[in-house]
């Protein structure tokens, strides 16, 4: 089953986002029928980050954390939209980003520290 497209997801998580309070903007939006999605998280503390809906085979959205911290994630939403202009970019002002995305695992929000 393919993944509905953006323009149906974006509107639905605006609302879910206000009703708990939380603030939703579209800082792009793409073409009415494209599924390609980048949401932006802005946590109350800690840096921001960029995370990638990729299509899988199955039909089933996989997420990805793309980005971290304010420059990198201005980098990754810049070139991913040169690269595809029907892109779907959405910001969620939200403690946690996960209650908001199906499939984004919680542990995902967190920056991974690498034990050396």
């Amino acid at each position: 089953m393919p993944e509905p497209p953006a323009s149906l997801l974006v509107p639905a998580l605006i609302r879910r986002v206000a009703a708990e309070g939380g603030i939703a903007t579209v800082l792009a939006r793409g073409h009415d029928q494209g599924s390609a999605l980048l949401i932006v998280h802005l946590p109350p503390s800690g840096p921001p980050a960029v995370y990638e809906r990729l299509p899988t085979p199955s039909g089933e959205p996989v997420w990805r954390r793309a980005a971290t911290g304010e420059a990198e994630v201005d980098r990754f939403c810049q070139r991913q939209r040169a690269f595809d202009p029907d892109l779907w970019i959405i910001e969620l002002a939200v403690p946690s980003a996960a209650r908001f995305i199906a499939a984004l695992p919680p542990d995902d929000l967190t920056p991974k520290r690498h034990e050396t």
